[in-house]
Parts: structure tokens; sequence; C-alpha cells
């Protein structure tokens, strides 16, 4: 899949390295993603290989550099609900650039309009307000709280998770 900025493609092994450097360095995705920061490559190996067959996980590239500057995965469990949740990872310098609402668009539209699926989910953590505030811009609706879901392994405080939706047709009306 493309954008005017992106690629967005399925992993290969050798993304490892480039993925490492992108995002999985990143202590301020540790604040939300318990798996951050990484600590070498080698777990980052450990991570795309279970990506490697999941024909719904995207590396989010940038067209111009080829640098790895996140993923998208979806889950579909059951395909006949026609339900999906998305998640996603952008590194931090690569945040506030608009690349994540590029690619999730992209995403959704592929997902919700060209593969028919009825509805896609996204958790957040609730102290997440870049994650908030794009959902919110991408059309989501808060479907429900979940209390004390996520926890803050730096500081040891736990903070709710946020359920959010967005349909087909409400993709399509948002277009």
């Amino acid at each position: 899949m493309e954008t005017k900025r992106l690629t967005l493609r399925h992993f290969i092994k050798s993304d490892s390295a480039s993925c490492f450097k992108g995002w999985g360095q990143d202590k301020e995705l540790g604040k939300y993603i318990i798996s951050y920061p990484m600590k070498n490559v080698q777990q980052m190996d450990h991570y795309i290989e279970g990506l490697l067959s999941n024909e719904h996980a995207w590396l989010i590239t940038h067209k111009t550099t080829t640098e790895a500057i996140g993923y998208v995965t979806l889950d579909i469990p059951y395909e006949q609900l026609g339900i999906g949740e998305i998640a996603y990872v952008i590194g931090a310098k690569y945040q506030h650039q608009g690349y994540a609402l590029e690619a999730l668009n992209c995403v959704l539209e592929e997902y919700l309009i060209n593969r028919r699926l009825y509805m896609i989910e996204a958790k957040y953590n609730e102290t997440n307000i870049a994650s908030k505030n794009l959902l919110q811009k991408l059309g989501f609706h808060i479907d429900g709280t979940l209390r004390d879901r996520r926890i803050d392994l730096s500081s040891g405080k736990r903070t709710n998770l946020v359920i959010c939706s967005l349909t087909s047709e409400e993709l399509y009306k948002n277009s």
C-alpha cells in the first residue's frame, strides 16, 4: 500500500536493524506500551519474527529515505463478524508530522472499504493524548473505558484503557 509520503509493506527478516533504529529504542513508547524500549536488535528480531506470518502487519517506511518509521497491525479474530482491532507505533522522531494519520487512513480505507470489514476498534492508554487526538481526527467514537488496564513501568501508576471504534459507514461519511 502507498500514500503520498509512505509505503506500507509486509515485514521481512532483514527489517530488524532499521526497526530498532526507527522506534525500537524509544523510551517515550515505554510510557504506553509495555515492551518498549527494546534492549537490543535481537529483541527486535524476536518481535519481527512474530509479525512475519501476520498478513495484517504493515511496516511503515518513508518513500524518500526508506527509513522504517513505524508499523500498523490488524487483528481479525473472527472474519464473519467483520471486526478488526488496529494497533500502531510511530517512532518518536517521526511523530507530529502527520505520518500516523496518513498511514492509518490508508489502512482504514483498505480494510473498511476494499476488504469490507464492518468495524475497526482501537485501544489507547487514557494518558496518551496524541493517540486520543489521532483517533478522534480519524472519526473513531469512544465505546468505553476499562479501569486500571495499563501500567507505567517507570512509576508503577495504573491508568485506564479507552476502547473506541469506527465503522465503514462512518469512514465513508468522513471521506
